[in-house]
């Protein structure tokens, strides 16, 4: 299945992906669905509990959650005009609400670096043949998460503004250190993180500061997420997915998850020593040809005010992102 967090008259919901690219409304169908069965409050009531229309507590409720909205597609499939309990819209053209990121305020948002080696290596001005020993990161808050489809502006002290599509995954679990082998079980799903950084920013707390910067990766709107979140069975293996960048329709970034040096599952493990909860995201690291990476004499790839960037994840969508 593929959720969505959307807006429809100023109001966030939750909802799902139809076969036809609609979006479903899971607490109103799953009510009305009820409401045939028992009085409308006890539907009501149970409805909201199934299918919470937030993000995260529709993730926390796990198996119950996911069985409700595959029934809220069903019975949205049988009827001509699917309606709520009292009547009201369910049931919407995309373009008729404005899609947000699906999981807008995640508590815990850790971000890989240096995770793919083709980066590792434009990055530095002399490749190390043996890379990180274990997984590293930086933090992501909350406060720089935007939806698909928005606008980045360039802080006033950004001058070098570069792009990292990524494949993010989504925790359905609770997961306090657990097995590489069982992982994967702890995930809900995945989404596209597009990795926007202030490389001058950054490459200053680093250099200056002698670690991972932070400032550099968390201006406004430089998390953009989405378009849908899809479960884990739609994608498959998250190891074998193609990726890309494309900036104005010219194509940077092209590579396979299959590349990655620490592995989706070797990840969630290793930062589960932390404690991770539903809805805690892990972005998992780009591939090389990001704008930092390009060599004396090559064009020059940083991002400029009127640059539209779509990352692309195979099996999970395009996030477009417009920068200002």
């Amino acid at each position: 299945m593929r959720f969505v967090t959307y807006e429809r008259d100023g109001i966030d919901r939750f909802g799902v992906l139809t076969g036809e690219g609609k979006v479903l409304d899971l607490e109103g169908a799953t009510a009305a669905r009820l409401a045939r069965e028992v009085p409308l409050d006890r539907a009501l009531a149970v409805a909201h509990a199934l299918t919470p229309p937030e993000a995260r507590a529709f993730i926390a409720t796990g198996a119950l959650a996911l069985d409700a909205a595959r029934r809220a597609l069903d019975f949205a499939a049988a009827a001509n005009d699917p309606q709520g309990p009292s009547g009201e819209a369910i049931l919407f053209p995309r373009e008729a609400v404005r899609l947000k990121a699906p999981v807008p305020r995640p508590r815990k948002f850790i971000a890989a670096g240096k995770n793919y080696f083709a980066h590792q290596q434009e990055m530095q001005q002399r490749a190390d043949p043996n890379g990180p020993k274990v997984p590293i990161a930086h933090v992501q808050f909350a406060s720089t998460v935007i939806g698909p489809d928005e606008t980045v502006r360039f802080p006033s002290e950004t001058k070098h503004m570069d792009y990292e599509v990524e494949i993010a995954a989504v925790i359905g679990r609770p997961a306090f250190r657990v097995g590489r082998g069982e992982a994967l079980d702890y995930v809900f799903g995945y989404t596209i993180f597009n990795d926007i950084t202030d490389r001058d920013m950054y490459r200053g707390e680093n250099r200056e500061g002698g670690g991972i910067g932070l400032l550099g990766k968390n201006f406004a709107g430089f998390s953009p997420l989405g378009p849908v979140l899809c479960t884990a069975d739609e994608v498959g293996d998250p190891q074998h997915l193609d990726l890309r960048t494309r900036v104005n329709g010219e194509t940077r970034q092209d590579s396979n998850s299959s590349l990655m040096m620490f592995k989706i599952h070797e990840q969630i493990a290793h930062w589960s020593e932390i404690g991770l909860e539903p809805g805690d995201m892990l972005g998992s690291g780009t591939p090389g040809g990001v704008a930092a990476g390009r060599k004396p004499g090559e064009p020059l790839w940083w991002l400029k005010r009127g640059d539209v960037v779509e990352c692309e994840v195979e099996r999970i969508g395009v996030l477009t992102t417009r920068i200002a």
